[in-house]
């Protein structure tokens, strides 16, 4: 069973974490499959909106799984491990936790069910991976400080209050809700939309750590390819290198 779902339709990419049995807990098949989900929305011409979505009621996820916890979980992060000027909606159907709020927060639209709570548990248990720290300009600063000094569950209500989601609907109702808000996106103008979110996204602070990733996508596609192995093989050989640019 895989654990990341991809199709489209009408113009809109839907996204499904697929692990209902451990509450949508993201180990390394879900990064993995996140971030190439990510790149496929990216490169996809037919696909001018996502919306990620889960499966289940319990839970959008769990966040990090703790039986199998996943490296560089910043690979899962829409808008961070793949950079997109399209639009990317969450329909958040239940918990949220740990790095299910990162998604949240770094997703350019968010609906959630009543029943959502919000939980970053971080300062409760002594981890923290810095790219939460990138809220202050997506919902309001003392509130989404507290929320995350504390450690407690937050609402749907409260986190549509503090500008973390942009609207609650009945249980059941996210991800029909967020397809019908990408649908009405989806119809129009596509450089238009685009241009709007490259736009402003480009007038928000980001955190150091969401700087620093970006930098690392670079130096990690370098230590991954071709080219460095050509380099290292041209220097043993004596020979000019023949690099390729992948």
């Amino acid at each position: 069973m895989s654990a990341i779902l991809y199709e489209t339709n009408d113009g809109i990419a839907l996204i499904t974490i697929n692990r209902p049995e451990a509450r949508n807990a993201i180990n390394n098949d879900v990064v993995q499959g996140l971030h190439e989900a990510w790149r496929r929305f990216a490169e996809d011409d037919d696909a001018r909106v996502a919306v990620l979505a889960a499966t289940g009621d319990a839970a959008f996820t769990a966040g990090a799984d703790l039986k199998d916890m996943p490296r560089d979980i910043w690979y899962s992060m829409p808008n961070l491990s793949v950079p997109t000027d399209k639009p990317i909606i969450c329909a958040v159907n239940g918990f949220a936790v740990g790095a299910g709020s990162t998604i949240v927060m770094l997703a350019d639209l968010a609906i959630a069910e009543e029943q959502a709570q919000f939980i970053y548990p971080e300062a409760k248990i002594g981890a923290f991976a810095g790219v939460m720290a990138g809220f202050a300009p997506r919902m309001q600063y003392k509130a989404g400080l507290e929320w995350l000094l504390t450690g407690d569950p937050m609402t749907a209500q409260r986190a549509y209050e503090i500008g973390l989601v942009n609207r609650v609907v009945p249980k059941g109702q996210a991800k029909a809700a967020a397809m019908e808000l990408a649908g009405r996106i989806a119809r129009n103008a596509p450089l238009v939309v685009q241009a709007m979110k490259s736009i402003s996204r480009s007038t928000m602070p980001k955190s150091s750590t969401e700087l620093y990733y970006p930098q690392r996508r670079m130096l990690d596609a370098i230590a991954n390819s071709e080219d460095i192995q050509e380099g290292v093989s041209s220097f043993k050989e004596k020979r000019a290198p023949r690099f390729k640019g992948r």
